[in-house]
């Protein structure tokens, strides 16, 4: 009875460990520490420096060669891949980009891809969605009026509303999208949960355009709500008031 107990805090032990190794690693890629013109740390150093074995080290390395920050080749070994070979989409690689880069900047860039695909994806449910698809909108905005604006439901319940549009849209593309929205929802939370009230509203009116199928509408309302929520959130972050985590 006592073993069980002790291989699952081991198997714990080593992935908390391997999660650090490829955080660290992936971080100092993403902020210029590691570049492509620099020899890649070869496994026994990093083992050291890490206090990890071989297997979570090659293991770490697999993980970001999978994310396209590095290459691993037998005959030329370990090297940085440049950013245009960085899988920007996964979650991970959005994370460490937004601890990297100033705020303002990351945020930006975010909201223009959003910009680019959420209004349309909106105008594409009003079209396409099913009634169950508008239910589940409808389910999520009803929960965004419930759950507290300074909890972590109000980021879940906020997320469920767009991820639930990305999917109304029936184009299998457009939920890879889901991480950039999660990652936006984050910030502005992190920065003012006073977005979360103040564009409640217009969360309604989107919905309200997509249930009455009329795609122009539907695409008006989400672009104001994203454009109005960017000039809300960039403000408090040049003006410092960005909450501490």
């Amino acid at each position: 009875m006592t073993k069980q107990p002790r291989l699952a805090l081991g198997r714990a032990q080593k992935r908390n460990l391997f999660a650090h190794v490829v955080e660290d690693l992936g971080t100092r890629i993403i902020k210029g520490d590691l570049t492509p013109d620099d020899p890649f740390p070869i496994e026994a150093d990093l083992g050291r420096e890490f206090g990890a074995s071989r297997s979570v080290i090659r293991e770490a390395v697999k993980s970001l060669a999978a994310r396209g920050l590095i290459e691993s080749k037998t005959r030329t070994g370990i090297r940085v891949m440049p950013p245009t070979h960085w899988n920007l989409l996964d979650p991970e690689v959005l994370s460490w980009r937004y601890g990297a880069m100033p705020p303002v900047q990351f945020y930006g860039e975010l909201f223009e891809i959003r910009l680019m695909i959420e209004p349309q994806a909106a105008a594409l449910a009003a079209e396409r969605a099913h009634a169950s698809d508008i239910a589940e909108i409808a389910e999520a905005f009803a929960e965004m009026t419930k759950v507290s604006p300074n909890s972590t439901a109000a980021i879940d319940a906020d997320l469920r509303f767009h991820r639930a549009i990305l999917a109304a849209g029936k184009n299998a593309l457009l939920h890879q999208m889901g991480h950039l929205i999660a990652v936006g929802l984050y910030i502005s939370h992190q920065t003012s949960s006073d977005s979360f009230t103040v564009f409640l509203p217009q969360h309604g009116k989107v919905l309200d355009a997509i249930r009455a199928r009329d795609p122009q509408a539907a695409r008006r309302t989400m672009e104001k709500l994203l454009n109005e929520t960017r000039e809300f959130i960039t403000g408090h972050l040049k003006n410092g008031r960005r909450r501490a985590k």
